[in-house]
């Protein structure tokens, strides 16, 4: 008996977990996210983001300060846009490419050893 009630307890936690992340990830746009650079200082042209594309990856991998903000852009937190300060953890620059953070473009892709990691691999000049 109390290993039934056991049972049944972590089948519906589980699904209950499954479904969460199913309603979080059907937040998600389903068509590309056109990410460009704030401002006319672009040096190069917006790049586009697929996030289908990384459906399997969960999104705090990405989103790493889910919970304390109901805007989810990159730009709600990673607002410095200056040239000087591209490698300070709060600057546009290093949400995309700072190497040795997980929650980057770069670092990712580095650290899974798969997807773009050269500049011209995502973008285009102006």
């Amino acid at each position: 008996m109390k290993r039934t009630l056991l049972i049944t307890l972590l089948a519906v936690a589980l699904m209950g977990a499954f479904t969460l992340s199913i309603a979080v990830a059907a937040n998600a746009p389903a068509e590309d996210v056109e990410i460009k650079f704030p401002g006319d200082k672009a040096k190069y042209g917006p790049m586009m983001f697929s996030h289908t594309q990384h459906a399997a990856i969960e999104c705090e991998k990405c989103h790493h300060k889910m919970g304390e903000s109901d805007d989810m852009t990159c730009t709600n937190c990673h607002n410095d846009v200056s040239r000087e300060n591209k490698r300070n953890p709060d600057s546009f620059d290093s949400a995309w490419h700072a190497r040795k953070s997980e929650h980057s473009c770069v670092g990712c892709h580095k650290a899974m050893n798969q997807g773009p990691t050269k500049c011209n691999d995502c973008h285009t000049k102006k």
